[in-house]
């Protein structure tokens, strides 16, 4: 009897923890995604991507990009029975269309160096693989009657050179400075 009551409350527990850091997702998962890390973060100001990284100053550096103060919320996912990067890009890009204003996206080689993108930029090392497998997508949700202004969607996908597959994925709430 102690043993299902010590199960039904860390059981309990677990509900709590996972509901409290719930996202609220404006678009779906790919089928078969399975979640390998996730971070919340409160800043004032996430460093946000608007062009390929390009070396500035022997620096690499996005061509252009944003400083936005807010919430931060990322999930990084495994994609076990995804075979190729293409489809999965294409099925995120048809659900972003349908929640927000794409401002930038790239892909293969395209994007500039993996590297960068996955140890500096998203700081994750599970990112990085061969650059041709890279894609990266940033929107803008719209909120009515302030055009300027709303929440990000980040996406990036990259196949490792194992082959595994991963997406990266970042919610950015925009609060005032």
């Amino acid at each position: 009897m102690r043993y299902l009551v010590f199960v039904l409350l860390v059981s309990l527990g677990l509900v709590a923890k996972s509901e409290s850091a719930s996202v609220v997702n404006p678009i779906g998962l790919f089928p078969g995604s399975d979640l390998v890390e996730q971070e919340m973060t409160e800043s004032t100001g996430h460093f946000l991507a608007l062009g390929a990284m390009k070396k500035i100053n022997h620096e690499l550096l996005p061509e252009k990009s944003i400083l936005v103060p807010g919430r931060k919320d990322a999930s990084t996912y495994y994609l076990p029975e995804a075979r190729g990067t293409k489809q999965i890009a294409e099925y995120y890009k048809s659900e972003v269309m349908e929640a927000a204003n794409i401002l930038f996206e790239c892909q293969g080689r395209a994007c500039g160096s993996s590297s960068f993108w996955a140890n500096n930029h998203f700081k994750s090392a599970i990112l990085y693989g061969p650059e041709q497998y890279q894609h990266y997508l940033i929107a803008q949700r719209s909120v009515p009657e302030q055009m300027d202004e709303g929440d990000y969607i980040v996406i990036y996908v990259g196949q490792r050179a194992t082959r595994k597959i991963y997406v990266h994925i970042e919610y950015i709430s925009r609060t005032k400075p």
